[in-house]
């Protein structure tokens, strides 16, 4: 294998990779919504006592946050490896970007 082909196939690695850790953040903050929404249909959680939202808040917070990051920092790794194909290959057809 050539080297082109070999920084070919790694980027195409980053990008499923990053892909993967943005699908699966998307995933579990969905999945957290709908628990949050059927404990609070169900009433589970008594939204009265102050030191039981706090708990809530602060674990939600953690969830939600630790989804948010995880997933804009895979798309903009996304969003940055066609511009390092471009700059890698610049002799070669460019690979077709959605916009």
């Amino acid at each position: 294998m050539n080297k082109e082909n070999i920084k070919k196939n790694i980027l195409d690695l980053q990008f499923q990779k990053n892909l993967m850790i943005a699908s699966t953040s998307v995933i579990i903050a969905f999945t957290y919504g709908i628990g949050v929404g059927i404990v609070i249909i169900t009433q589970q959680i008594r939204f009265n006592d102050f030191v039981i939202m706090a708990i809530f808040f602060i674990i939600s917070a953690a969830v939600l946050g630790t989804c948010m990051a995880f997933l804009l920092n895979s798309i903009f790794h996304i969003k940055n490896i066609p511009r390092i194909l471009k700059e890698k290959l610049p002799n070669r057809e460019q690979p077709k970007t959605f916009k």
